[in-house]
């Protein structure tokens, strides 16, 4: 339970601070040339602090 809250922690402070990189791992690499809309990175952004603060519960326990 302590590594997945830990890959929660990784993912969550990745996306944070880089969202673009995110988008490309997961939907982008998929396109030719496409970048994330503002609307992508905004809602992105706000989910992983979501995940952040989820996958702080098993570390903290």
């Amino acid at each position: 339970m302590f590594l997945f809250g830990v890959l929660l922690i990784l993912h969550g402070l990745l996306s944070i601070i880089s969202p673009q990189i995110l988008w490309f791992l997961t939907e982008g690499w998929t396109f030719k040339d496409a970048e994330p809309s503002d609307a992508v990175t905004i809602f992105g952004r706000i989910f992983r602090v979501f995940t952040l603060v989820v996958g702080i519960y098993p570390v903290s326990r």
